[in-house]
């Protein structure tokens, strides 16, 4: 499909509720054809020109809105730029880029819609057909009639042979008479221009829904939903966005995704906390049985529900509190990783770890916690009241906190308050939820706190080595394949790459502790990989640091 193939209607939806279509249409601004410009108001008019200019520049509700538009020497469009909220989109060679980002041909925003649709059209002897089709339109547009009679002819003039241009005017034209018209209904009939053609199972709908439903969405519920000329499923049928061609099935048969893999309607996957059964698209869980735990790996933190986001500053911070006790953190100042100090206070007393070689002042409370080393590299805190932690000492200090059961909701800080709701883990120290990290975890930390953790690489040289290296984690036939099915590496890779390329240090030291981070994590569910340290060469760099 080349992009001479596609006519473009961009509707902005600024009503709410249930749509009114002659409303809609009424504040709708359009172009189509080879330059009709039909404006929000008042009498359509034609364009000529190959130049880039602003088709529509207004705000609303204090958002920007700008779009630009240049058509070819063809007369079709070939780029349209739109900017809201200084968000960037670009339709232009057949494809969409939402910030330089590539999507498929629709994506949707809060606000704004994008449909591409396809035209065809077989006509020519341009002055007779334009007067012809506009005899049936007299009841329609009465007096206007002479000027869209020119407008026709000035959108056809030069463009005689193409098939594209003709009928995304007659369409538009009839669209505007309205779905009652006599025109609506005879119009392709009138211009003997074709119903398109949809790929795979779809069927070609005069007017639909813009979003048409799927396995991942099968009941669509866009408050402000147009219609729109479309490909759908026939009846009672979804669209399986999952597979690779345009493929319709019933809602029973829709599969399930996790992790990349495609599951069929009655597959089980497990781990040793839960099992998950796929139903129609949808996985239907046991009750994890593993308490959830909050990570604090470098600047990247869990929540205890599961949210991951990361500190933008190397500052001391709240990592989690309740009512008689408080575990701290206190960042490096010189890279973003937890400084050889962690301390948990229980009521007036506190245990803080300082090096791999001691422990203080963890005895005075022994009726309060249970300190040991776990292992050469790991000490473990087992609280009175049911808390555990887990500070791992080598080659870097990240800490894992898993709350008691009873501490639901009841607990607040960087690790946010275990009450089975990401929606609030954002909560700052002031009980205020904000909508991004940044603001919460600074009104965490404690004493002043600048952001100053780099949040994308900053040396070239590391990149290149962190991209190559952290791409283990997606080996399909690596070390870490057999985790694949269990954890999703994506979150996991980003990290590896951001911590590795501004790695303060040994780079192979940061590699190593990304990748026993995956590690650990596909170790909870009971995965077991084998000995990943010594197919990734750190099995040396460990041995090192735990001399040290």
């Amino acid at each position: 499909m080349t992009p001479q193939q596609w006519m473009l209607s961009v509707c902005f939806l600024l009503v709410s509720g249930t749509i009114n279509l002659t409303l809609l249409r009424s504040v709708t601004c359009r172009t189509f054809g080879s330059g009709v410009i039909q404006p929000f108001k008042g009498l359509g008019y034609y364009v000529r020109s190959n130049c880039p200019f602003t088709l529509t520049r207004f705000t609303h509700n204090r958002v920007e809105y700008d779009i630009t538009i240049q058509r070819g020497d063809n007369g079709l469009l070939v780029q349209v730029e739109i900017t809201m909220n200084k968000v960037r989109t670009v339709l232009q060679n057949g494809s969409i880029l939402v910030e330089k980002k590539r999507f498929v041909l629709k994506y949707e925003s809060t606000k704004l819609v994008l449909h591409l649709k396809k035209t065809a059209c077989i006509g020519n002897l341009i002055s007779f057909v334009c007067r012809e089709f506009f005899s049936y339109t007299l009841e329609c547009l009465q007096v206007k009639t002479p000027h869209y009679i020119q407008l026709c002819e000035a959108n056809f003039y030069s463009y005689e042979k193409s098939k594209y241009v003709g009928c995304a005017f007659f369409k538009e034209i009839a669209l505007h008479c309205g779905n009652n018209s006599y025109v609506w209904q005879k119009w392709r009939a009138i211009t003997k221009c074709a119903e398109p053609t949809c790929p795979g199972d779809l069927v070609y709908k005069e007017e639909g829904d813009a979003f048409i439903p799927s396995c991942s969405n099968p009941n669509p519920s866009f408050s402000g939903q147009a219609i729109t000329s479309t490909c759908v499923c026939p009846k009672g049928k979804v669209l399986d966005d999952h597979a690779e061609d345009l493929h319709c099935v019933s809602v029973p048969s829709c599969p399930c995704v996790f992790s990349g893999r495609t599951y069929l309607t009655g597959d089980i996957r497990k781990t040793k906390c839960q099992a998950c059964i796929c139903d129609g698209g949808r996985w239907h869980c046991s009750e994890n049985s593993c308490l959830g735990g909050c990570h604090i790996e470098g600047q990247f933190v869990t929540t205890f529900d599961g949210k991951k986001y990361v500190v933008p500053g190397k500052c001391t911070y709240v990592a989690s509190q309740g009512l008689n006790w408080t575990i701290n953190v206190e960042f490096s100042g010189k890279h973003a990783s937890i400084k050889r100090s962690a301390s948990l206070i229980i009521y007036t007393e506190w245990f803080r770890y300082i090096n791999t070689k001691s422990l203080t002042n963890f005895s005075h409370f022994l009726d309060r916690a249970l300190v040991f080393w776990q292992s050469s590299m790991y000490v473990e805190v087992h609280t009175s009241f049911g808390m555990k932690i887990q500070v791992q000492v080598s080659p870097e200090i990240q800490l894992y906190i898993t709350p008691s059961g009873n501490h639901t909701g009841m607990i607040s800080g960087l690790c946010g308050n275990n009450n089975n709701d990401t929606t609030d883990d954002f909560t700052s120290s002031s009980g205020i939820i904000e909508n991004s990290p940044e603001p919460f975890a600074l009104s965490w930390s404690v004493g002043p706190c600048t952001p100053n953790i780099p949040p994308t690489c900053i040396n070239t040289d590391n990149e290149i080595f962190a991209d190559e290296k952290c791409s283990v984690l997606n080996n399909p036939a690596g070390i870490f394949a057999k985790c694949h099915g269990y954890i999703p590496t994506d979150q996991f890779h980003t990290a590896c790459i951001l911590r590795t390329c501004n790695c303060g240090t040994s780079l192979v030291q940061c590699l190593c502790v990304a990748l026993g981070n995956y590690a650990k994590a596909c170790a909870s569910l009971g995965v077991e990989l084998g000995d990943w340290r010594k197919a990734t060469n750190c099995c040396e760099h460990l041995k090192m640091q735990i001399q040290k």
